[in-house]
């Protein structure tokens, strides 16, 4: 990377997102974007991302000393995993609404309530702010009076 600055000072390294293939990206102090192609874990190895594009396929490893910025707004693990969860739970519901024939092998625990329930307390368990935009209360709710009172 041809930059003009002095090439021994050290990149810092914001957190802006994850890529399709699940690599976090970043960004340096001059709009260059890294990903980690060790997918998150402790010891990151970067790399440029072709064309500087967010969804690029890595390039060439850095050279140069970095540093990771934390980013306070960035989602832990174990919230992502909860998040996915979330939504698989919602996805089953839709199929077994659908083309699942109101089948309750379809469900991970077999069982309607236990599925709802299920549901119910990985909603709560996220803050106020935090709480998925994709999945309300409401419809919550809803698959529950679809799946468990047979309306």
């Amino acid at each position: 990377m041809n930059t003009p600055e002095n090439k021994n000072n050290t990149l810092k390294l914001k957190p802006i997102g994850t890529d399709s293939w699940s690599r976090p990206v970043y960004e340096d102090q001059y709009g260059h974007l890294w990903k980690d192609i060790t997918l998150g874990r402790n010891n990151p190895k970067l790399c440029s991302a072709l064309y500087n594009a967010f969804d690029g396929e890595p390039d060439l490893p850095i050279r140069r000393p970095f540093i990771i910025l934390s980013n306070e707004k960035q989602i832990d693990e174990d919230k992502r995993f909860q998040y996915q969860m979330l939504d698989r739970y919602r996805c089953d519901c839709d199929y077994y609404l659908g083309y699942g024939n109101r089948n309750p092998d379809v469900l991970s625990s077999k069982d309607e309530r236990e599925h709802i329930e299920s549901m119910k307390k990985m909603w709560l368990n996220f803050p106020d702010g935090e709480k998925p935009k994709w999945l309300t209360w409401d419809q919550i709710l809803e698959y529950e009076k679809a799946m468990c009172t047979g309306a």
